[in-house]
């Protein structure tokens, strides 16, 4: 889960009013990304007693806008100021100032424009309430840090060295953080296999959703180790109900040929590790 670059700092002591403390920090363009995160955490929410199209559309407008920003400061914003600065004298040519490259592999190996990209996708198909568990996961990380790390600080004062309440919220996201990316793996696992029902069922561009999200989880296998780990323990779970002497000898065959090709499709590499690239340039 990527935050933005550059962190609002919090003052040593608060000056102005509430307002206009405020008003500074929505100038920045963290805030906005915050924005995003806190209109996709509120709309999952809203969405998960109401089922309303219209809100499931504006959280992923949500979810475009926060990693959006995301990939503009990476592959616009970063750049533009590199070479600003070796036009200007702040850096040679030759310097050690490092950028993301923009190239295919790059862009398949970063997590932020994949998730943008199946944001898309999920934006213009047909809806699929599941989709939004991975995002909404992201959002509530992202939201309770900035809250505890920037707004509350800034504008209010808040920190968790002076109250509880954010004491107990730092906490929450220092220990579940990690373990919210490996929710975020098996909750993509969970998402393909009901893909594949509704393929098998012939729901609207279900062939193509699949197709895509599959494509997707397996750019996500070669570079998270969280999805490994998540498909692992699928593995090892399903090892141990289908060695149940109950289940039928054919089953058990079918399961073995198709873990088979699983793992032997798993070694097919799709992406090149960035370190590699980076020696050849």
């Amino acid at each position: 889960m990527t935050e933005t670059k550059k962190e609002t700092p919090v003052p040593q002591e608060l000056k102005g009013t509430i307002k206009d403390r405020f008003i500074s920090l929505t100038e920045n363009l963290q805030f906005a990304w915050f924005s995003g995160h806190a209109v996709v955490l509120l709309c999952s929410f809203i969405y998960l007693f109401s089922f309303n199209k219209i809100i499931y559309r504006i959280a992923y407008l949500g979810v475009l806008h926060s990693f959006g920003i995301i990939v503009y400061q990476q592959y616009y914003q970063n750049v533009k100021t590199a070479v600003s600065a070796n036009n200007n004298g702040g850096a040679s040519p030759n310097s050690s100032t490092s950028f993301p490259k923009l190239s295919v592999n790059a862009l398949i190996n970063d997590e932020n424009v994949l998730y943008f990209v199946l944001a898309a996708m999920w934006l213009i198909t047909p809806v699929f309430s599941l989709s939004l568990v991975p995002y909404s996961l992201f959002s509530l990380f992202h939201v309770l840090k900035y809250l505890q790390n920037i707004l509350l600080p800034v504008v209010f004062g808040i920190s968790k060295e002076n109250n509880k309440r954010v004491s107990t919220v730092a906490k929450f996201t220092h220990t579940y953080n990690e373990k919210c990316m490996y929710w975020v793996g098996s909750s993509e696992i969970i998402i393909v296999v009901l893909l594949f029902v509704r393929a098998l069922l012939w729901y609207p561009s279900s062939c193509i959703i699949l197709l895509t999200f599959i494509l997707f989880l397996k750019l996500r296998y070669e570079n998270s180790k969280y999805t490994k780990s998540a498909f692992s323990q699928c593995r090892v779970r399903l090892d141990g109900m289908i060695s149940h002497p109950s289940i039928p000898a054919p089953v058990k065959g079918a399961y073995n040929t198709a873990k088979a090709k699983l793992i032997e499709l798993s070694r097919y590499q799709l992406t090149k590790p960035m370190e590699t690239e980076k020696k050849a340039i």
